[in-house]
């Protein structure tokens, strides 16, 4: 029998979450939607523009994440024919045609969630020449691997902040029901980023026994890296998932029956 009193912990940002949190809701279990980051306008947005409506001295963009398709999408009705656009897996090149018109050329490593990434990415890029200068459109920080990479083989990079992250931060409600139910049963907790793994430690610090409530249970993620940041500051039960929203439905369904 499934009991749907444990919690369910949904922090993957933005839209994807709340279409998630519906998408499980329905089927009654106990939903707690902490997205790991909530993503604002950027701090210099003339900038943004600036960079995006001349695109001239660049032969590709690289959308580093959906958050970074939206912000791009403000500003550009449509790429310039010279102008590849590339992305680090098949969930942001889905958000990319949407965003474009779904025949829209990317470039990314195709399959599974945890088959993509920056050095996926870079493996695709040796194998069909490196570009000569490449436009990163992303948050604050991340995918410094990959830039770093791309300048050590020649290629002229340039980085745009589109938008800032803000972490997540519990209200004192959310604490409230923290403290409540770290007497129950633990959670099944599902997070798409390494990113994520410190923001939800530094969430839930100032309940005592929380974090240690987390570790007990299970953490779904879509990616080895998050995987092995979750088991290094010890989370023991952790396991990969697809993206999907039905394949992340099927595999917490199946922690219900077993746990």
């Amino acid at each position: 029998m499934i009991h749907y009193q444990k919690p369910i912990i949904l922090m993957r940002p933005g839209a994807a979450n709340e279409r998630l949190a519906e998408r499980l809701g329905k089927r009654g279990m106990n939903i707690w939607k902490w997205p790991a980051f909530t993503i604002l306008p950027p701090q210099d947005p003339e900038r943004v523009q600036e960079r995006l409506l001349n695109l001239d001295n660049f032969d590709m963009v690289l959308l580093a994440s959906p958050a970074a398709v939206a912000a791009s999408a403000v500003y550009v009705k449509q790429w310039p024919q010279h102008i590849t656009l590339a992305t680090i897996g098949s969930g942001t090149a889905r958000v990319i045609r949407a965003a474009w018109g779904e025949h829209t050329p990317v470039l990314y490593p195709e399959g599974e969630t945890f088959e993509s990434g920056s050095e996926r990415l870079f493996e695709l890029l040796k194998s069909r020449g490196f570009p000569s200068r490449v436009l990163i459109v992303r948050g604050q920080v991340g995918r410094e691997w990959l830039r770093e990479q791309l300048l050590a083989h020649g290629t002229d990079v340039e980085v745009l902040p589109a938008y800032q992250r803000a972490p997540l931060e519990l209200s004192s409600a959310e604490l409230e029901k923290l403290q409540f139910s770290i007497s129950g049963p633990a959670p099944i907790v599902y997070l798409t980023s390494t990113d994520s793994v410190g923001v939800l430690m530094h969430a839930v610090k100032t309940v005592p026994g929380a974090l240690e409530w987390i570790q007990k249970g299970f953490v779904l993620t879509i990616h080895p890296r998050p995987k092995a940041q979750l088991e290094e500051v010890g989370f023991r039960n952790v396991a990969l998932v697809s993206a999907k929203d039905e394949r992340v439905q099927q595999a917490i369904e199946k922690l219900l029956e077993i746990v």
